[in-house]
């Protein structure tokens, strides 16, 4: 994934890759049956928390949230800090399954669980962990309304 630029969607169309330990900063999402809440509010709380830490984002970071029925969390890539708190995440070796979904956030489930069926029907593996990427935030941890969602599948 090094050699090619993260926003280039083509790469994320129907990959799969295996991504290597990545540190990240999180902060608490606000989730209502699946669906996240006040995600701009949470990306301020989020850059203003590595900031007071600290903390330096990667150039490349990208930012990821983990959505459940009732709880999230979003959260950042960072560099390995040399000291560690509770809310600083280290994702361990993975393999990981991608899809790109086109539209808005609200629909982003259909995409994830027809994304988590493929990886268990092709591979044999259901997927551990699914994390959404959308594009408006970058390591700035800034931008406007989605349209495009990268959707990752950790097995």
């Amino acid at each position: 994934m090094s050699d090619t630029k993260l926003t280039d969607l083509a790469q994320w169309e129907d990959g799969s890759f295996e991504w290597n330990v990545k540190t990240f900063y999180f902060v608490p999402l606000m989730v209502i049956l699946s669906k996240p809440q006040k995600v701009f509010e949470t990306a301020q709380r989020l850059r203003a928390e590595v900031e007071s830490k600290g903390y330096t984002v990667k150039p490349d970071a990208i930012v990821l949230m983990e959505i459940s029925a009732f709880k999230g969390r979003m959260m950042v890539e960072i560099n390995k800090p040399d000291v560690y708190d509770a809310s600083v995440y280290q994702l361990e070796n993975s393999k990981m399954y991608t899809t790109v979904h086109h539209g808005p956030m609200k629909t982003v489930k259909q995409t994830a669980n027809a994304l988590k069926a493929h990886v268990e029907s092709t591979k044999g593996v259901q997927p551990t962990t699914v994390y959404f990427w959308d594009f408006r935030h970058g390591p700035t941890l800034s931008g406007g309304r989605a349209d495009k969602v990268v959707v990752l599948a950790r097995i």
